[in-house]
């Protein structure tokens, strides 16, 4: 067994990478320089940490960036990059929904690769614009929609894939979380308030932040897509101005339907990421909280769980492991092996990988789903094309 992450030798050439927000007080910054480290692929070299300069330079010091590749704008760091010889390849967008569009624009128009945090930008108009300009200027671009980096995640779309379910007949996925039950300021949440700002965080909450992770995963591992929806975009908690309880009823280009329920609102559930996946001659359940296991059911046969690392995974789907079986694997290691992925794509355009990895187009989706739903929830769930 060769496992994914496991050289730290220079068996890679570190890719130059930038990063804009991340600074202190950034939720998701730790998380994605962590998984560049253990990806062993990318070297940070630039940056525009926050839009205040001391944070930013603060910020530049502790990571070891040099302070004139420490920029106070993305158009500088653009500029700046694109004219060295040892400038960055791509630079990762992990900034609130609103400065996602100018960033990436920005980021594209001076030939630079791009990899950005989900939701793509707020508006449909805003996306399909992206990925004209990328696909003019031939640039790479990846979104970091994590869980499909999950080994078992991986592991499922190929057990589907190969007719292990027969017909797939209907998909159900939830996304739960508790931290919107109640103002965020009452549940003690420091950061990330601005979810529930529509001048920050675009028209919808909910589906926006943790849908789009949901619908991704239901179109990731059916190899399917979604052609039209009935939504019911829902606020529970009195004077929040954006959705935080969505149910959605999918129809997928396959013939096969679906159901996705996404809540911020929901008590005692802190982060409960769940797909099942119903087919005529078994189904496939997976749980981000439990990630190392894929539970099957098989008509007439008693139900069995696959482990990861098992012998009885396909050889695919093993390829995709970063620990042995035994050693659990989680957040950090799937968004290293999508940072692993976007390296492989990056030095070799147009090979061909076991698994895609999550693109422009992907997060132009997600922005579809929203407008879709909004249009099918304010027509009283009217059926609604999902027009990307």
């Amino acid at each position: 067994m060769v496992y994914k992450l496991a050289s730290d030798l220079d068996r890679w050439k570190r890719l130059p990478l930038g990063m804009i927000g991340g600074g202190r007080g950034s939720f998701f910054g730790p998380y994605h320089r962590a998984a560049q480290r253990l990806s062993g692929r990318w070297t940070l070299a630039a940056g525009v940490f926050s839009s205040d300069r001391p944070t930013s330079l603060e910020a530049a010091e502790a990571l070891g960036v040099e302070a004139d590749r420490t920029y106070e704008t993305v158009g500088a760091l653009a500029r700046g990059e694109s004219s060295r010889s040892d400038g960055i390849k791509a630079a990762v967008v992990i900034t609130p929904n609103h400065l996602h569009f100018d960033a990436c624009k920005t980021l594209i128009q001076h030939g630079m690769g791009v990899i950005c945090d989900k939701p793509l930008v707020n508006s449909l108009e805003e996306a399909r614009e992206l990925r004209q300009l990328a696909e003019r200027h031939g640039v790479f671009f990846g979104m970091t929609y994590t869980y499909t980096g999950y080994p078992m995640v991986r592991e499922a779309r190929q057990l589907v894939g190969q007719g292990s379910l027969g017909d797939i007949r209907f998909v159900y996925v939830e996304y739960l979380q508790e931290w919107l039950a109640d103002k965020p300021e009452n549940l003690g949440a420091k950061a990330g308030g601005w979810r529930t700002d529509p001048a920050k965080a675009g028209p919808t909450g909910t589906l926006g932040d943790v849908g789009t992770h949901a619908f991704n995963l239901a179109e990731f591992m059916t190899a399917s897509k979604v052609t039209e929806l009935s939504a019911n975009l829902m606020t529970m908690v009195p004077g929040r101005a954006l959705d935080d309880n969505d149910i959605i009823q999918l129809r997928f280009d396959r013939g096969f339907s679906g159901l996705l329920w996404a809540t911020q609102a929901a008590p005692g559930h802190r982060n409960c990421l769940r797909i099942k996946i119903i087919g005529t001659t078994g189904s496939i359940e997976w749980r981000q909280d439990v990630p190392e296991s894929l539970l099957i059911g098989e008509l007439g046969q008693p139900d069995r769980t696959l482990y990861r690392g098992q012998r009885t995974m396909t050889e695919v789907g093993a390829g995709q492991s970063t620990l042995p079986a035994g050693n659990p694997e989680g957040y950090h290691e799937a968004l290293a092996i999508l940072y692993s992925d976007f390296a492989d794509a990056l030095e070799a355009p147009g090979e061909e990988a076991p698994f895609p990895y999550p693109t422009l187009e992907d997060g132009l989706r997600g922005i579809a789903l929203c407008d879709a739903s909004l249009r099918s929830s304010s027509a009283r769930g009217a059926w609604q094309q999902l027009m990307a």
